[in-house]
């Protein structure tokens, strides 16, 4: 039987508090595009959640909504994606 792996979920002031957390270590801008991202945007999960991604720092980058979209709607998106986990190594793993 193969062991189900706990994930991370947060809701409510514990993902608001994360959230924050994001927008303010990637100083307020994509990570793909450089651009000003307003507050309160929701921070993007790499990998996708559907493909494991959990609500954790590791996980998550601000996209502004232009790079957002097209991350998950368009054939460009596997480049973005690549990038925004480059992105995330050199912040935890010093790659």
């Amino acid at each position: 039987m193969i062991p189900k792996i706990k994930r991370i979920r947060l809701k409510g002031k514990a993902l608001k508090k994360l959230c924050e957390e994001v927008y303010r270590r990637d100083d307020c801008l994509c990570v793909n595009c450089n651009s000003f991202v307003e507050p309160g945007v929701k921070p993007h999960h790499e990998p996708l959640k559907s493909q494991g991604g959990q609500d954790r720092l590791e996980d998550m980058a601000m996209l502004c909504n232009k790079c957002h979209y097209l991350r998950h709607n368009s054939a460009e998106g596997v480049e973005m994606g690549k990038r925004v986990k480059a992105y995330l190594a050199k912040k935890y793993n010093g790659e």
